[in-house]
């Protein structure tokens, strides 16, 4: 057992003056003086305490409260509390409150004496016995709350009982030398187990069902909960009705989560994801890809904030992904992965992981490799107004990129203490890819391009005791490229060689501290300071060996940006919470230098134990990637050109969401999304030459008003699943695009869900089909087609976990992405398949009981083409 430097140095002082006895916490001078001095040390005088318990004993965990906070003393017998293990998260609450939550249902008293601002803490029942074990489903999933009762093996009457902890850990004293565990849950069937020692085991619990009336109930435990402002999913309970093989399909399980193609959204908007209250640095689509090479089991909790705090330093809507914590623990696991997915070409793809944790060491490895070809495939139309004539133009473009990618991950941590850590991390990527476009209709081109990809990222964090929270980051990217054009339309040739690359270094720092004040009020506040060398070139040359002025350019210019916010939450109640912050941030680049303002708040509301309100309001800024800021033009095939905006600017966004949850099964709600200066790609049609330009610039503004709804089913024990809706009332404005100014308004539907179904019902046999409806849209001169997604996946997974065989259809009607420009002198279509109908076969081997653990991720997301 784990023993603190302040334990060890009073079992000393005892020692000298007393012969072998209990140590008693908090009754001596000598030990109160060490106390006092730990506290100073840690610049701890907080009323209020935060602590996050792991499987600990009772007795360290009222130890670390007692140096967390200054106004008590708390007063234990340690021997008497050791055997009680503890697994919970305090929040911002008084050390009694704090107190309280750790002894749950435990045989345990505490008295407050306020004048002498001393608790005592002592166990009911003083015995000799105490019979220790932990409750699990069939899932493997911890039981929290279930009823233990000892039994008199002869009579069967009751001799004392408990409750399970969240960790589903009991300890209960007895005395005689054999008992009768009887062990009960609502929804379970009910277990006696006669123990003659004092370590009860593991004891796995089987679902039952009972029969009133012709009227079938069924126990269900908690998916869902509104706590600190925030909708929290307890992410086992929740894959165990709607399973999933990776966290990124984990995510998706939640109410209101879809899929869109491009990246998750929540009820139709797009969201940030965080990992354990960092926020990832990655693309949307590169945080898809990691998520989905990790298995589900690394989750705990997932948090839907419809307005994240400004100390996780992003703003808007976002989900906070908590992994599991093993710190303190002895164990080393691991997990190997193999998947074929095959479309037009093949693609295979094998992934090793290992997780060691020793104590307070922890270790985590990983390492991915794909090797294979993926297709893709566009066609455009185009009905071109050229010297007042329509010329017709078509060509459909085949994809073939063949390449291979290595994914690498160390990362170590030491965790001094359950709130003071040191993390150490490394993430690398190497990547080659040849790629072959061919053309053909109008035009007919080929165009071959061969490029890599250099990754590499060192993460340091530090967490102190005392709320304090540093972190350093460097990231540099590479994306070096070359490309040969070879095209022809009409009587017009166009052959060219690209050479490109893209360097960016990048420094990022980030401090955050957190106080508890008087009457439950919190404060944080904190800053972050970014700053990065974008070094980039593209020379096009023509084939006499020739630069083409406006197709070269090369950039070398620095960017900063810095902010710093301050933040309060209050719990006004068990019912009742408020949290806010405004941050303050500058944005510096070589065409813009300006301060912004963003304010956020969070007002949560539990009605009652049916329902609950939350009013929310967030802020935050968009910034251009890198590439597109670049003022030449890249010509991707004969007829269409990719021109850089040297004068995009960062758009800001104002997001005000209203949503009401009824059972935690039905959530309904509005909202309304306004973007200034929204920026996205839009196509041209120029009328003095057959050409199309795609130029991302900026709107005068985007709105979006929507009403969502959500509502979770199931039918009996086989059948479980999610149905979203969302309506949405789009406004694109732009004075500014070409000479085409846009007023466009239209009204749009979302519909999306999950369905899972038990095929066998002594196997573990899954159908989970996702599918997802888009009515008509628009987007600046776009309108888009609706459009469906149907995605299939038969799973099975043996009875003891170790093994799961997924045999997956993605996309499996080839459905695509249709949009029309017609606005004035415009006739473009362009038919695009985000990802081609294909089958995957995947197989996983888990090594131990594998929860990985999730990395730090590298902000490449305004990085590449």
């Amino acid at each position: 057992m784990r023993r603190t430097a302040l334990l060890f140095l009073f079992s000393l002082l005892m020692a000298v003056g007393t012969q072998a006895q209990q140590i008693v916490k908090g009754k001596s001078v000598q030990a109160q003086q060490i106390v006092n001095r730990t506290r100073e040390a840690l610049g701890s005088s907080k009323k209020y305490v935060n602590g996050k318990f792991q499987d600990v004993s009772l007795s360290e965990a009222l130890l670390q409260l007692n140096t967390l906070q200054s106004v008590y003393t708390v007063n234990f017998i340690y021997n008497e509390l050791e055997d009680f293990r503890v697994s919970t998260t305090v929040t911002r609450k008084p050390v009694a409150e704090a107190i309280q939550q750790l002894i749950g249902f435990y045989p345990v008293r505490m008295t407050v004496n306020d004048e002498a601002k001393e608790i005592y803490v002592e166990c009911i029942h003083k015995t000799d016995r105490h019979l220790t074990g932990r409750i699990i489903d069939e899932q493997g999933q911890s039981v929290a709350y279930a009823n233990v009762a000892l039994l008199n093996p002869a009579d069967s009457t009751l001799l004392s009982g408990g409750v399970s902890n969240e960790s589903g850990v009991f300890v209960i004293p007895y005395e005689q030398p054999q008992v009768l565990a009887r062990i009960s849950f609502v929804g379970y069937k009910t277990i006696y187990k006669l123990c003659s020692s004092e370590d009860a085991g593991t004891v796995r619990m089987e679902r039952d069902t009972y029969m009133l009336k012709a009227v079938k109930v069924n126990g269900e435990r908690q998916i869902v909960k509104a706590e600190n402002g925030h909708l929290i999913y307890n992410m086992p309970r929740l894959l165990e009705v709607i399973p999933a093989d990776n966290a990124y399909e984990a995510l998706t399980r939640i109410p209101g989560v879809t899929d869109t193609g491009n990246g998750l959204s929540f009820t139709g908007r797009g969201v940030t994801l965080i990992i354990n209250g960092k926020p990832t640095t990655l693309s949307a689509g590169q945080v898809i890809e990691r998520l989905k090479q990790m298995p589900a089991t690394m989750l705990a909790k997932a948090e839907v904030l419809p307005s994240a705090p400004a100390r996780y330093h992003v703003r808007g809507m976002a989900i906070n992904v908590i992994t599991k914590d093993f710190a303190g623990t002895h164990q080393m696991t691991g997990q190997l992965q193999g998947t074929w997915k095959q479309s037009r070409y093949g693609l295979g793809y094998v992934k090793g992981s290992m997780m060691m944790q020793q104590g307070k060491f922890g270790l985590d490895a990983s390492y991915g490799f794909t090797d294979g070809s993926n297709y893709g495939q566009v066609e455009h139309e185009a009905h071109h107004l050229l010297s007042g004539q329509r010329k017709d133009y078509a060509d459909r473009t085949k994809r073939k990129s063949t390449g291979v990618n290595h994914d690498y991950h160390i990362g170590m941590d030491y965790a001094f203490a359950e709130d003071h850590r040191l993390n150490l991390a490394y993430t690398g990527q190497w990547t080659s890819d040849d790629a072959t476009n061919i053309s053909t209709g109008v035009e007919s081109s080929v165009q071959k391009s061969t490029l890599h990809d250099y990754l590499h990222n060192v993460d340091a964090n530090y967490e102190a005791p005392f709320g304090l929270e540093l972190g350093i980051s460097y990231t540099n990217y590479q994306n070096p490229r070359t490309q040969h054009l070879d095209g022809k339309m009409y009587d017009e040739t166009r052959q060219l060689t690209v050479d490109s690359r893209q360097r960016i270094s990048k420094w990022m720092f980030t401090a955050d501290q957190t106080h508890g004040l008087h009457h439950g009020w919190e404060l944080n506040y904190g800053m972050k300071a970014q700053f990065t060398a974008n070094e980039s070139y593209q020379t096009t040359l023509d084939p006499a060996g020739q630069r083409i002025p406006d197709a070269t350019t090369h950039v070398d210019y620095d960017e900063r940006i810095l902010n710093g916010y301050v933040g309060f939450s209050k719990q006004f109640s068990p019912s009742f919470s408020l949290e806010g912050s405004v941050t303050a941030e500058q944005y510096h680049a070589p065409k813009w230098n300006k301060w912004h303002l963003y304010p956020m708040f969070s007002l949560m509301w539990n009605v009652n134990r049916q329902n609950m309100l939350n009013l929310s309001f967030a802020s935050d800024a968009v910034y251009p990637s890198y590439w597109s800021t670049m003022s030449s033009i890249y010509y991707s095939s004969a007829y269409s050109e990719i021109w850089g905006n040297p004068d995009l600017k960062p758009s800001s966004i104002y997001n005000l969401n209203l949503t009401w949850q009824h059972r935690q099964r039905y959530s309904f709600g509005m909202f309304t999304s306004l973007q200034p200066d929204y920026a996205v790609q839009l196509p041209y049609q120029p009328s003095d030459r057959m050409a199309v330009i795609m130029k991302e610039t900026n709107f005068d503004y985007s709105n979006l008003v929507g009403l969502f709804a959500s509502v979770r089913f199931n039918a009996g024990q086989w059948l479980n699943g999610t149905v979203n809706a969302t309506a949405l009332y789009r406004h694109d404005k732009s004075d500014q695009f070409f000479d085409l100014p846009f007023d466009r308004t239209r009204i749009a539907a979302i519909l999306s869900g999950t369905l899972s179904a038990k095929l066998l019902k002594k196997e573990n046999l899954m159908l989970v089909l996702t599918p997802f409806f888009q009515s008509k849209a628009i987007q600046g001169v776009y309108d888009i087609d609706p459009r469906f997604i149907l995605n299939a996946q038969l799973r099975w997974t043996s009875n003891n976990g170790k093994w799961s065989i997924i045999a997956a259809g993605n996309n499996i009607f080839n459905g695509y992405f249709t949009t029309h420009s017609i606005q004035g002198n415009q006739d473009f279509a362009m038919r695009v398949w985000m990802e081609y109908a294909n089958g995957s076969l995947t197989a996983i081997h888990r090594i131990g009981s594998f929860k990985e653990k999730k990395h730090k991720q590298v902000d490449t997301s305004r990085m590449g083409y």
